[in-house]
């Protein structure tokens, strides 16, 4: 909580949205790196399920929600994180919608994919794409829609029982 307003929020942030629909749940959250920790407490606890199951859920959304300031307007000033929750059965998706390109950007935007090759303009958000491939294995699916330069929706499907992942779910090291 070192940045002024990270506390509490910035201009009420985060706010609830109704869903439109049954069993979503969805909030918006500012541009401070704090509302990460604070989308991940909103998920854990509309998910109803103890810590070490949501642990999957909660590092995919953590990676999203991170990309979507790190890459986009949504870290700046103003900037908006829009998450939503949907539960079927034992599988959830998670949608994390940003703000779009960062304007004044040189060259053209790119768009999510693991290790950073094959993104618009060999963009790949310009990272090297590790979180991308942490999300990729921990969930049974994921992908993208939106177009580049505009606001973009990155979607995962997570089963917390660990069932059809490519990848071992790691699980949380004990408090020290």
């Amino acid at each position: 909580m070192g940045e002024p307003g990270e506390a509490r929020g910035i201009d009420g942030l985060p706010r609830r949205i109704p869903p439109g629909r049954p069993g979503v749940r969805m909030a918006s959250f500012g541009p401070l790196p704090g509302q990460v920790g604070t989308a991940r407490q909103w998920c854990w606890h509309g998910s109803g399920l103890s810590y070490d199951r949501a642990y999957a859920l909660l590092v995919v959304l953590s990676e999203l929600h991170t990309n979507a300031l790190r890459h986009t307007a949504s870290g700046r000033p103003f900037g908006r994180v829009r998450v939503e929750m949907e539960r079927h059965g034992g599988l959830f998706r998670i949608a994390v919608t940003d703000d779009g390109v960062v304007g004044g950007g040189a060259g053209e935007p790119s768009v999510p994919c693991v290790g950073g090759a094959g993104g618009v303009g060999g963009g790949g958000f310009g990272g090297d794409g590790l979180g991308l491939r942490l999300v990729e294995e921990l969930s049974r699916a994921w992908g993208w829609f939106g177009r580049p330069g505009s606001p973009l929706t990155v979607w995962a499907v997570v089963d917390p029982r660990g069932e059809g992942v490519r990848g071992r779910v790691p699980h949380p090291r004990p408090a020290a």
